[in-house]
């Protein structure tokens, strides 16, 4: 994927994603009097998904005047710009264990967990009224989702041969 932006007919960037990925540009005015913004900025991020790991891209963002004109190319596949910024979801600090085996432990306390809860939630159906199965339910997936969020993630990130299957390729 790639796009070439242009600001009053002068090429400012030429941004690429090579693989499965995203590439997006945002043409963002702001009037927010409240916290003194009142940009007016182009730019273009990308995504790259690779299989264990997603890599973010940017590259400059480029202020506007009134009257300015923006200009974006869909081009075919090739090089681009080297990116003024890249993170990757493996190095973020939010990252769990430097030992697998301390992060094997707490995947296998997760899924016990995980596994009990659902048990629960099935008990609840057949034997809670509707409303409050519903809300156990809301409960349970709001539990699940931080579980997620809090602790399966950052750890599938750092160790990706702990990764399942099922969510290889998936935005880590």
């Amino acid at each position: 994927m790639r796009l070439a932006l242009k600001v009053n007919e002068t090429p400012r960037v030429l941004a690429a994603v090579s693989g499965p990925g995203y590439l997006s540009a945002h043409l963002n005015l702001s009037d927010r009097p409240k916290d003194n913004d009142y940009s007016r900025v182009v730019r273009i991020v990308g995504f790259q998904t690779l299989e264990t790991e997603t890599v973010r891209l940017s590259w400059p963002e480029f202020d506007l005047q009134p009257g300015d004109t923006v200009e974006l190319h869909l081009l075919d596949e090739g090089d681009g710009d080297a990116p003024s910024a890249v993170r990757r979801s493996s190095e973020q600090p939010e990252n769990l264990f430097s030992h697998p085996e301390v992060a094997r432990e707490v995947l296998s306390a997760v899924s016990a967990f995980e596994s009990r809860l659902m048990q629960l939630l099935d008990k609840s159906k057949n034997s809670e009224p509707a409303d409050e199965h519903k809300r156990f339910a809301l409960a349970v997936g709001y539990v699940l989702t931080q579980l997620g969020d809090s602790l399966l993630t950052p750890i599938y990130r750092r160790h990706k041969e702990l990764v399942p299957e099922g969510l290889k390729g998936e935005l880590l």
